[in-house]
């Protein structure tokens, strides 16, 4: 893979052994991957959860708990279950590679491997989730076609909220900063949003629509100290994207297209809210 370029993704590495580690992270983070180690459980799944990795490379046991139960728990929580996961598997347990395929998972890579192709391997995986536009390439939340999915699958369960959030006056500090700035944005947004979510609760769901609009699918119990958290938590974060002048006097200029400018607000967060009942 030397001579593919820049790897642009987030790669999580749940694993304890150093052998598998330190050359793992040393190759992709020399190729421009942003690499997250977790040792244990518990760090492994709030890093999945806060950093939506673009794959998990997850060793097939950790300390006392079985590689395969953290691959459910990962897999049924609906903020990681559309992140791929490889196993990283000793050669001593071949014989798991059927259960652990059989249990989903999108690959099982024996050791000794060779790093290269690994990578690779890794580099197609994430290839077909974007190809298949399961998740945004700027924020990692699934987009949608998993968000058809995942209320097609809750108007069969049972009550929930769906809360249909939008950064307002995003295209216009975009137009006023760039794209580079627009993205740094929608991260930050996506960043907060599950945060928040995560801390409230493990079983809601949050997706992005197109730009600067997400969903949240919760609980009807949940819903209002989601959308309070959420219009807190965003509604103070967003200023930060202004300078002092603008955030003191409220808005931000932009070309108007006939050589002036226009006067345009600063971003805020909408909220929408629908409750589904059977």
């Amino acid at each position: 893979m030397s001579d593919q370029g820049d790897l642009q993704i987030r790669v999580l590495l749940l694993e304890t052994d150093e052998d598998v580690i330190e050359p793992l992270s040393l190759y992709f983070g020399g190729r421009g991957a942003e690499v997250m180690v977790a040792s244990d459980v518990a760090n492994g799944l709030a890093l999945a959860v806060r950093s939506r990795p673009d794959v998990i490379l997850l060793a097939s046991q950790l300390a006392d708990v079985d590689g395969l139960e953290v691959y459910r728990r990962l897999h049924n929580a609906p903020l990681t279950a559309h992140i791929p996961i490889m196993f990283i598997v000793s050669h001593r347990d071949a014989s798991r590679q059927n259960q652990l395929l059989a249990a989903g998972a999108d690959d099982v890579i024996l050791r000794p491997f060779d790093v290269e192709i690994l990578a690779l391997r890794v580099r197609n995986a994430v290839q077909r989730t974007r190809r298949e536009g399961l998740t945004d390439t700027r924020t990692g939340l699934p987009t949608g076609p998993m968000i058809i999915e995942k209320i097609a699958e809750l108007n069969r369960s049972g009550n929930y909220t769906r809360l249909e959030l939008s950064v307002a006056h995003f295209d216009a500090f975009r137009t006023r900063y760039n794209f580079i700035s627009g993205n740094d944005v929608l991260r930050f947004t996506a960043n907060t949003i599950c945060e928040v979510v995560g801390e409230l609760a493990d079983d809601d769901f949050v997706g992005q629509r197109e730009d600067a609009q997400f969903v949240v699918l919760t609980a009807p119990e949940r819903s209002q100290t989601v959308k309070d958290q959420l219009t807190a938590r965003l509604n103070e974060g967003l200023l930060q994207f202004y300078t002092f002048m603008e955030r003191d006097q409220g808005f931000v200029q932009i070309e108007d297209g006939r050589g002036g400018l226009v006067d345009r607000p600063l971003m805020h967060l909408e909220i929408e809210e629908a409750v589904a009942r059977r």
